[in-house]
């Protein structure tokens, strides 16, 4: 169990509520608030502020400022990017700030959201991706790249010997498909921004279009 999860669990006790009357006041589903509290699933920023106005206190004692919750920070969502999504995910678009939970938490992190399906099963529309501007990027790491008026999530691949970088989508369309751009290439090089993907928050159970779409919906 994590810090996270136990802090939730501690904070609902303290409160006088079980499992199920704490769910039905954050309207969500009894199982949902026991993976919480389990640290199968991790709830994102929206839905711990709810929980700290259900139990009355700072959101701070959820998350932590503290020895024991130094590892949750919040980094600032900077809006979304196309995996080959069409339509905003509005439930997840309407966050301003994200959660970071690993070890190597520095301020310049940011988060943008997943705007469809292409990049599944490792990143879902509507999942929270954090990003790392500093870290330099090397070939086979999932990156956030922008060109012109273009941003979205892909693999990065590097083939000096034909003098490419390729930025690869795991599940091509016609709308979402490989961009290649020469090594050599210095006009379009300078427009291009590409910064490593370092850790994913998973979404889908909060995620009524990905939710649909596996019951064929």
């Amino acid at each position: 169990m994590t810090n996270l999860a136990e802090s939730i669990k501690k904070a609902r006790k303290k409160a006088g509520l079980t499992q199920l009357e704490f769910s039905k006041l954050l309207d969500i589903g009894r199982s949902s608030l026991a993976q919480y509290e389990s640290g199968i699933y991790k709830p994102n920023i929206e839905t711990l502020s709810m929980m700290a106005k259900h139990l009355n206190i700072d959101i701070s004692e959820l998350i932590g400022e503290n020895e024991s919750h130094r590892d949750v920070k919040l980094v600032p969502v900077i809006g979304t990017a196309s995996c080959g999504g069409t339509e905003i995910n509005h439930l997840q678009d309407e966050n301003k700030q994200a959660y970071y939970n690993g070890d190597f938490w520095k301020q310049s992190l940011y988060c943008v959201i997943a705007n469809g399906d292409s990049m599944s099963p490792e990143i879902d529309d509507g999942d929270e991706v954090i990003i790392d501007p500093d870290v330099p990027c090397q070939h086979g790491d999932m990156v956030y790249y922008k060109i012109d008026d273009e941003s979205a999530i892909k693999v990065l691949a590097i083939d000096k010997e034909a003098h490419i970088m390729q930025f690869v989508p795991y599940n091509s369309s016609e709308t979402f498909k490989t961009k290649t751009i020469r090594l050599d290439d210095e006009e379009t090089l300078a427009k291009l921004t590409y910064h490593k993907v370092v850790s994913v928050n998973k979404l889908k159970f909060n995620n009524r279009a990905a939710r649909l779409k596996l019951i064929g919906r």
